[in-house]
């Protein structure tokens, strides 16, 4: 029988409990590593059976927090990182690469909805900007008010004012307004697609570190299966505790 959210839940938060009460750093970032890894199990379940009190894209935001602040305590570039550091951060990496790309999956359909409504309003846009002009050629009035007129009359005279094609009010403006929830729709497309390309960044992050200790990941792979971009949650889970498991040992740590 799968274990519910809330399992995954208390397991998470025992983790990282004893990770806040360890001073050494590698041990402190693995700990959290592992942490980390619960909470992944936590959405994932959360995505079959959904927990009223947070949605699965909320956990796996919160643990990309959790896994971020974990990297920071050791770093993995530098002369004094160890090959362990290395692997650890790849391994993070990954996880950071999946969650990034599990959100965006989360959200697809409003980001389609979004670029689909963004598309519609800036080409009715663009066709409201080339219509004709009331006015003819000339500078002349075809006898309807321009709206920009201080005269609501079209047989005013116009000199008083300068010549038309003086007129500041019509040279085209360096602003471009557009109503509030464009501008919100907009905004909410850009932060869900920008999931798409941590998610790349931080998948070639983890293939560059990957390369530097092949035979860490070569092992790793052979005996869980490669993780790619399209891996289950299960799978980056089993994949990462394993790889964490070698580098607790390789490291003596409780």
């Amino acid at each position: 029988m799968p274990r519910s959210a809330d399992y995954f839940m208390q397991e998470a938060k025992r983790m990282k409990h004893k990770a806040d009460a360890m001073v050494e750093k590698f041990g402190k970032a693995l700990n959290y590593a592992e942490a980390a890894l619960s909470f992944i199990e936590c959405g994932n379940a959360m995505e079959q059976g959904p927990m009223e009190s947070k949605s699965p894209y909320t956990m796996y935001s919160e643990t990309v927090e959790l896994i971020r602040y974990a990297m920071r305590l050791k770093t993995h570039s530098g002369p004094n990182a160890t090959p362990e550091d290395k692997q650890l951060a790849a391994l993070c990496y990954r996880c950071l690469a999946l969650l990034y790309w599990r959100m965006f999956r989360l959200k697809r359909d409003h980001a389609v909805k979004y670029s689909k409504a963004l598309i519609d309003y800036f080409k009715n846009s663009s066709k409201a900007a080339q219509a004709p002009s009331p006015w003819g050629g000339g500078g002349k009035s075809t006898g309807t008010p321009s709206p920009m007129s201080p005269n609501p009359s079209p047989t005013s005279s116009v000199g008083s004012q300068g010549s038309l094609s003086n007129t500041s009010a019509l040279s085209p403006s360096t602003i471009v307004s557009i109503p509030q929830r464009i501008h919100q729709m907009a905004a909410n497309h850009v932060s869900i697609t920008n999931s798409i390309l941590h998610s790349y960044d931080y998948w070639e992050m983890a293939d560059n570190l990957a390369k530097e200790n092949r035979e860490f990941f070569n092992d790793l792979d052979l005996l869980m299966g490669p993780v790619t971009l399209h891996s289950s949650m299960e799978h980056l889970v089993q994949y990462s505790q394993q790889g964490l498991h070698w580098l607790r040992t390789s490291a003596h740590l409780p």
